[in-house]
Order: C-alpha cells, then structure tokens, then sequence
C-alpha cells in the first residue's frame, strides 16, 4: 500500500459529492431538516447537492462573520443526529470567516490605508470635527 500525503492549503475546499475542489462562490453546504433535528450536512458545488437535502446555504454568504455565526448559532438550536460533517464543514469555512482580508474587515483597512475614516469615500473630504478649545461652546444635558 502506498500512501501519497496532498498538501492543501487552509483555503482549500473539497466537494463531498464528488471530490474535487470547490471555491467559495461556487460552494453550497446542504442538509435535511426533520423536525427538530438536521442530517446529512455536506459541503458541495451547487450541482452536486444531494437531492435528499431539503435546506441550502450558500458559502458565499457564509464566508461573512455574521452570517457565519448566524448558521451556527441556528444548528445550537438544534438536534444534530451526527455531528461530525457540520463540525468538519464549520472548521472548513472558520479560516475564510477569520482571514484578515474578509471583505468587511477590508473596507477598514483600506480606508486606513488612505488616512480616511471608513464610509469616506477616498480622495474625498471627510467632515472635520468640531474643534476643542477656549473658544468651543459646549452644550451639555438639556
């Protein structure tokens, strides 16, 4: 028996339905829903969700931290007849969740990146605050 080990990266996904690599946008992690209780959780392209599965998420908006801990706060809820798939799927998504150009943390850092403040748009002015000093009136409970 020969053992080939593969190095994949963190940022590499792998379709439960047929084995090869899927990238986020195209990704969809599926399960049955049955009462009170979810089975069959598998992470797979769009075209090879199994045609037992009755609830869909699509990895594209999983990837985004509050939706992230939307889906797995709604699984706390939950009876999970066989934990393991949904534990390997949430490890699966965690690092594109925590990476530090996820695309909410990335409108920050670039606006710094400018010297702006984020909601600026770059180039343009961002209101200056009211300046502190002897001459400021300060307003204060009324």
């Amino acid at each position: 028996m020969v053992i080939v080990a593969v190095a994949m990266s963190e940022y590499d996904l792998v379709c439960d339905g047929c084995g090869q690599g899927v990238v986020p946008a195209d990704a969809v992690v599926s399960w049955t829903a049955r009462g009170e209780s979810d089975i069959d959780f598998a992470l797979t392209h769009a075209a090879c969700v199994p045609a037992t599965a009755t609830e869909r998420a699509e990895v594209r908006r999983l990837v985004g931290p509050n939706e992230f801990l939307a889906f797995v706060t709604a699984r706390f809820g939950r009876a999970i007849a066989e934990p393991a798939p949904l534990r390997d799927i949430v490890w699966a998504l965690a690092p594109f969740v925590v990476r530090p150009d996820n695309g909410s943390e990335m409108d920050i850092l670039r606006a710094a990146s400018f010297g702006a403040r984020p909601g600026v748009k770059p180039g343009s002015e961002a209101v200056a605050p009211r300046a502190a000093g002897p001459a400021a009136e300060m307003e204060s409970g009324k």
